[in-house]
């Protein structure tokens, strides 16, 4: 598997680099998380699919939950190449970062999603339909970091689509918007622009808007 496929480019490479130098990593390779649970990591490479666990000395080192990896990051790893196994011990800078507050006492971030360049905002042009939520999404992408897009569905089932069009525009904070029908299959070639070779996108809205 090539790694510009996942994302990978000049920027990563030249801190992969940095990295492996200044530490000493012999034998590293960059791998690129795609699933997380509790600190076990699924990542993907040129050599295919790892299990990965973080390093003793990265673990040892790092406090805050938001420099361990999460899915979407690029990670510093060595390993078997024809196995399965290895071991992170640097995560490379994001360039975008999507996450939340960690429940306790101690105000602290729990990283979600990183390095995410289009995040498509979902929502229904049905009952689903909320304004304040789909301008809470926009400010939440342009903050990450990401250039979100808006993506009116469900167009069929609504009678004033300009309308709601229209009021959405004035909330967009700037962002793209696209109306369209995932049943009927309108506008759906627009959102083709988006999802180019090498490029991450996600999709976030509530249950039922036709994010799948």
């Amino acid at each position: 598997m090539q790694l510009t496929m996942l994302g990978w480019d000049e920027r990563f490479a030249a801190r992969f680099t940095e990295i492996t130098e200044q530490e000493h990593i012999a034998g590293a390779m960059p791998l690129r998380i795609i699933r997380e649970n509790r600190e076990q990591y699924i990542a993907l490479g040129e050599h295919g699919e790892f299990r990965c666990e973080v390093s003793g000395k990265f673990r040892y080192t790092r406090m805050e939950q938001s420099s361990f990896p999460a899915v979407g990051d690029w990670v510093v790893a060595t390993g078997d190449a024809e196995g399965d196994h290895a071991i992170i011990h640097a995560v490379l800078d994001r360039f975008s970062a999507f996450s939340r507050k960690v429940p306790g006492e101690v105000t602290e971030e729990q990283v979600i999603a990183a390095n995410i360049n289009t995040l498509f905002i979902v929502t229904g042009l049905d009952e689903n339909f909320n304004v304040r939520r789909i301008e809470r999404y926009a400010t939440l992408a342009w903050d990450s970091g990401a250039v979100p897009v808006l993506i009116l569905n469900k167009a069929d089932l609504c009678p004033d689509v300009a309308e709601r069009l229209e009021q959405v525009e004035e909330v967009a904070c700037g962002a793209d918007t696209a109306v369209v029908s995932a049943v009927e299959g309108e506008g759906l070639g627009r959102l083709r622009e988006y999802i180019t070779t090498g490029r991450t996108v996600a999709f976030v809205g509530s249950s039922g808007v036709g994010k799948s």
